[in-house]
């Protein structure tokens, strides 16, 4: 209902190139109330992970990069690297972070129109395969929020 009913009851068919898209109408009370409960149903899905994943993100990472023989390093070059990749990835939710890691370990990385298990994956292609698990969660959130705020367009 608030992914797909209420939007397509409510948003204006015209969408600005500039500035926000309206709503064709006040939100009910119910309507309201139902996206409410689905942003915050879906806030902590897409909110950036706290400290206290910081031990469950390093471990998928490892995983991850202990799957490609080049990046078996010493123990220094290894916190380093996870280190490095963590903060990268400080953005985005444990959940994603993990659904990612354990694909690449699994499939490898998309190049070139296919998967490559060769080469370990660099920052930019971890970030994007993990911009890529959040990115239904995170767009059906921006959509609910900007329902929540929409003007009424003007008769």
């Amino acid at each position: 209902m608030t992914d797909l009913e209420i939007p397509r009851q409510v948003w204006s068919a015209w969408t600005p190139a500039v500035g926000e898209r309206e709503v064709r109408r006040e939100l009910t009370v119910e309507e309201r109330g139902a996206l409410e409960r689905r942003r915050d149903e879906l806030a902590p899905a897409v909110a950036p992970y706290p400290d206290r994943d910081l031990d469950r993100v390093a471990l998928a990472l490892s995983d991850m990069f202990g799957g490609f023989t080049s990046m078996r390093q010493s123990d220094d070059e290894a916190v380093a690297k996870l280190d490095s990749v963590r903060r990268v990835l400080a953005d985005f939710p444990a959940w994603a972070i993990e659904k990612a890691s354990r694909s690449i370990q699994m499939n490898g990385v998309w190049r070139d129109g296919k998967f490559d298990r060769r080469w370990p994956p660099n920052d930019s292609e971890i970030v994007a395969a993990v911009r890529d698990e959040v990115r239904l969660y995170a767009a059906t959130h921006r959509n609910v929020v900007a329902l929540l705020n929409a003007p009424v367009e003007r008769s």
